[in-house]
């Protein structure tokens, strides 16, 4: 099942990366997302409708191309996955260029659990925020 749930998450990055909101929503169960404090979007949001109203989409509109480059995705065990990538992008003040490392909760082929970790400080300096 590991394979599985690396594949998932290999996934639901190329899907965000094309736009495919529908392929990405579509991954998440009643999915319990942790966007981390001091993030612009920062918080704690439950289900496909509030993530993407409250994380996904204003992240699309506020930074210019934003992509989340994926460097690593290991399997943790115990239904978990970690990736290890930056995020990129053109932000009103700034280059987007900003390490973050994702903690993803993986059960039954849908994502449960989602926590963010990275330079919440950088990431509003780019966005002027």
């Amino acid at each position: 099942m590991s394979e599985q749930n690396v594949d998932l998450v290999h996934s639901a990055y190329e899907a965000f990366a094309r736009g495919d909101m529908d392929i990405v929503t579509g991954m998440l169960a009643e999915t319990e997302w942790h966007e981390a404090e001091g993030m612009p979007y920062g918080g704690i949001f439950t289900g496909a409708e509030a993530i993407l109203g409250n994380v996904l989409a204003p992240i699309s509109q506020d930074i210019e191309g934003f992509i989340a480059h994926v460097d690593e995705v290991l399997d943790a065990g115990d239904e978990k996955v970690v990736s290890l990538g930056r995020y990129g992008g053109q932000g009103a003040k700034g280059a987007v260029d900003i390490p973050f490392a994702h903690v993803w909760t993986i059960r039954d082929g849908k994502v449960m659990r989602f926590v963010q970790y990275t330079d919440t400080k950088l990431f509003s300096q780019a966005l002027g925020k």
